[in-house]
């Protein structure tokens, strides 16, 4: 049983590593908050791939999906708490640049 799972787990971590990659240049790359968010959410998605995946090989389907669905909800803290400050950044601003952040006083 377990050897007709391993190509769908080397599927699936084929595709988190490539999430990984994709959320780590994109975070690399730009200067731009949004994007920034967006790399971070990329990442996050990798790993919740990458849980459902060892669960699956594993048998333990049922515990990996509560873990995931539990730091589904945490992203959305992250996510909302990030884009609320991106909006007060862009308030303050003018623009989500990260390199225009320099006129900000602590």
């Amino acid at each position: 049983m377990l050897e007709n799972m391993l190509p769908n787990l080397y599927l699936n971590w084929f595709f988190a590593a490539l999430l990984v990659f994709s959320g780590i240049y994109c975070m690399l790359v730009s200067r731009n908050l949004l994007r920034l968010i967006i790399g971070v959410e990329l990442l996050s998605k990798a790993a919740i791939l990458a849980l459902v995946a060892c669960g699956q090989a594993m048998g333990n389907l049922g515990l990996a999906q509560s873990i995931a669905i539990t730091m589904i909800v945490l992203e959305v803290v992250v996510v909302a708490v990030g884009l609320g400050l991106v909006v007060r950044a862009y308030r303050q601003t003018g623009s989500v640049d990260m390199w225009k952040f320099d006129r900000l006083k602590g």
